[in-house]
Order: structure tokens, then sequence, then C-alpha cells
């Protein structure tokens, strides 16, 4: 909650309120969820915030959602994960009656009732400090298949390939050793159903995505259980802003008025297939054309994007285009150049060289080492794996062509 789009820059005062409220927005139809549904109970599994020092006003929105289930007679169980851990800034507020939130010693064991009548059992534990690396299934206890429904509230990175921080690691037969009914997961931005029978575990993702990796619906699992104890999981949409990345290829595009009426196009797509929620978009051109050298540059692309965005202001459901991306390549054939005995024809065989050979891209990574990790590198520039890196060879190349050649030397 209170988190930043990240790369969003020259925004109107209208669209930069609506992403401001965002996230709060979106918790609030969570609330709305619960209320409409009257589920017994709220299971939220860390990362409320996005920082130990959350913000004030975060916490208050927070807790004024948590209110207004208690009004409605709903519990909330509540852990802390590693972008809030215990151990972070809290204001001294009041919490609703109906709120429950786990330490960070040990696993609690709540007992859920309704109507007098104990309907389940919520075991969880919280990040008593963002440093978790120990697997902390292993505080959970074995619960046997006579007792209550039962539900494990963990935050942690289950499996090795989740591509986020291996905080709390396990494995899905730690949670399955456990014979819990069901496992309510944290951490993982991204929805996924970890497991689909006993037991059910889920990872819900985060309910607002808030940058271009954060694609696609984003939202809550309403979870039923039915009077055989088996529990069914609906993926319930509740983003307030969505974001989308499209991939234009410039192969058959030769004018610039062409390329801004095929983005004009991609934005009506996209106005459809938000439902009616405003959408920030990245826009990745790809392919060859001729058009290749008049977007390169400088310029060029930026006014296209101010051309764009004119269109936006004043909208309610608006595509923002937050940034055009060129990945285009000149119209040259490359082959040829290959077989040139000049300076270019050299110079194509080294970037060939460069992006084939295993040890010389070992080579040239070492050779660039110093600038990723002095000061200023480690400040401004992110750790860069090896399909990036070669994505950063060849668009070195290209940029090489392009002062060269010059713009009216591709055609072989």
């Amino acid at each position: 909650m209170d988190s930043p789009f990240k790369g969003i820059s020259e925004i109107n005062e209208e669209i930069s309120l609506e992403l401001t409220e965002a996230t709060f927005k979106t918790y609030n139809k969570i609330i709305d969820l619960c209320i409409e549904k009257q589920v017994d109970f709220l299971l939220i599994v860390g990362d409320i915030y996005d920082g130990a020092d959350r913000s004030l006003r975060a916490q208050l929105r927070f807790r004024d959602g948590l209110k207004r289930l208690s009004e409605n007679g709903i519990k909330a169980y509540i852990v802390h994960g590693n972008h809030d851990p215990l151990d972070g800034w809290s204001a001294n507020l009041d919490w609703p009656k109906n709120v429950h939130i786990f330490n960070g010693e040990s696993v609690e064991n709540v007992l859920v009732e309704n109507g007098g009548e104990k309907i389940a059992r919520i075991c969880g534990i919280s990040f008593r400090n963002r440093e978790i690396k120990t697997n902390l299934t292993k505080k959970f206890p074995e619960i046997s298949k006579k007792a209550l429904f039962t539900i494990g509230m963990l935050h942690c990175n289950v499996g090795p390939n989740t591509g986020h921080e291996p905080y709390a690691p396990c494995t899905l037969q730690d949670l399955i050793t456990r014979k819990f009914d069901y496992w309510a997961l944290g951490h993982v931005h991204k929805k996924a159903i970890v497991n689909d029978e006993n037991p059910l575990a889920i990872y819900p993702g985060n309910p607002q995505g808030l940058h271009p990796k954060e694609t696609d619906a984003k939202g809550c699992f309403l979870v039923t259980i039915d009077e055989n104890r088996e529990p069914t999981a609906e993926f319930v949409e509740v983003d307030s802003i969505r974001w989308f990345v499209e991939e234009i290829s410039i192969n058959s595009i030769h004018t610039e008025q062409e390329l801004i009426l095929k983005i004009r196009n991609y934005r009506e797509k996209i106005l459809e297939e938000a439902e009616g929620r405003p959408s920030i978009c990245r826009i990745n051109l790809t392919g060859r054309s001729a058009l290749h050298t008049s977007i390169a540059r400088k310029g060029v692309l930026d006014d296209i994007l101010k051309d764009l965005r004119v269109d936006e202001e004043g909208e309610n459901q608006f595509v923002w285009i937050e940034s055009i991306e060129d990945n285009t390549n000149p119209n040259i054939d490359r082959k040829s150049l290959l077989k040139r005995k000049d300076f270019i024809g050299d110079l194509v065989k080294q970037f060939e060289d460069f992006s084939q050979d295993e040890n010389k891209i070992a080579e040239l990574k070492e050779s660039l080492d110093p600038l990723f990790t002095s000061p200023g590198g480690r400040k401004l520039l992110e750790p860069i794996d090896d399909v990036n890196f070669l994505d950063l060879i060849k668009k070195a190349e290209t940029l090489c062509l392009d002062k060269l050649m010059g713009e009216n030397s591709y055609e072989i």
C-alpha cells in the first residue's frame, strides 16, 4: 500500500492522482468483496507495505479497511513478510477487535468461531525482521486429519524458481507433510496455485501491479469450504490500474504516421482488454525496416510519445504510454556485411564472435565488471544476466552500424 508506480514520468495531475490512489482503491475493493460475500475472515500474508518504515498514511488506510470489516462482523488474520517485518516502524494505532496479527517468534495456533461453533484452525508466523533465510515450515505442527479445517499462513519461497529472494525457503513437500487443508502463501507477486489438492496451496500474487513486469489481471482468491471440508478457490480481479507490455514489429511499417496509427490501434485493444480500468502500457518496437533510421534519431520517439499522451488527458479510462522502447534493427543484409573485407565487415564479425563464443562473452563481461561494481555503477545500474547481456551486444552493433554507415547506406 502507498507504493509508487515505477518508471512513470511526465504525467498530468489527474493521472498522477489515479496512480497515487491505485493501491488504496485496490485494497478497498478487497474489503468490499469481503463484505459483499459475507466471508468468515480475510487472510493477509505479508508485504502489506513496501518497506519496513511504512508511511503513516498507508497504516491509517489499512486500519480503516480492517475497521470496516470488523463493523460487519468479519475477522482479519495478518502475518508480516520481508517488506513489512515486525521490527519496522509502526505508528501507535488502535487496531479493530476482530484483527489478529501473528507474532514472529513462534507459530501461533488460533481457533476461529462462528456463532459459538469452532469452524477452523489458523496457524501462522510473521517475519520478525527482513532477512529470514530459515525454513519456517519446520515450526508448524503436523495436524491430524480428524482436527478442524486447518489453514497455514506463511510468507515464503516455495521451490527454487519463483523469481524472488529466497526468504523462508521451503519445498512443496514441506507443506504437504504438515497435513494442513489449505496454505495461504505470500511473497511471490504472480498468482500461482502451487498445489491444487491435499492441501490446496496458493500464492494470490500482489493485487495491484506496479511496474511493467507485473502485467495481466491482479486480484485475490475467494476460498470456499464445502460440507466435506473440500476447498475451492475462485480468482477475483480487483486491480484498479492494469499494466500492459505490447510488442509492435516495424517490418511492414514505413512511415512515422503509420507507426503512430499502429500504436493507437493497440491502445484501442488495450481499452477493451482492461474492462473499464485505466491502463499503463510499455510499447516495445521490434523488427527491421527503413523506419529504423528515423526512429533512432534523437527526439523522434520522444515526440511520438508526447503526441500519444495528449490523447489521454482528461480521460477516466486512460491508456498512458509509459515508454516506447526501440529494439528495432536497420534494414540490412547482415550476411552480406559478414562477407565484406573492410572495417565494417571486421566489426560485424567481431560482434558475431561475441554473440556466439561463451569465452569471449565472459571476457567482455569481465572487462565491463568495474563499470557495474563501481560506486556509481552500483547506484545506477542493475546486475545483468546473460540473456540481457546478449541483447546489449546486439544493440551496440546496431548503434555502431547506424553511426558508421549512415541512414542511406543499409540497402545492399
